[in-house]
């Protein structure tokens, strides 16, 4: 059960990830311009504020153009192992 439940998961973030690529831009969500995004300019996405945890990778409360890149491409193994 615990293994459907995960395979959904992976899933929905997969699609999730889709859908924001296909919306707004790194470029468009980062409004102040830093290079990074923030998570209160994350907020302003409803498909990424729910993810930025997640893709947040080093923890400093910013996506950085690697972090966004990953979420949106993720790669064979990347998504993260959840008990």
């Amino acid at each position: 059960m615990q293994k459907q439940i995960f395979s959904l998961a992976t899933l929905g973030l997969f699609f999730s990830a889709a859908a924001l690529a296909g919306g707004l831009s790194f470029t468009e969500l980062d409004t102040d311009g830093d290079g990074a995004i923030s998570k209160a300019e994350a907020a302003g996405s409803a498909t990424l504020a729910p993810l930025f945890a997640d893709a947040d990778s080093n923890g400093d409360g910013k996506l950085d153009k690697d972090e966004f890149a990953a979420l949106v491409q993720p790669t064979e193994g990347s998504a993260p192992a959840k008990q």
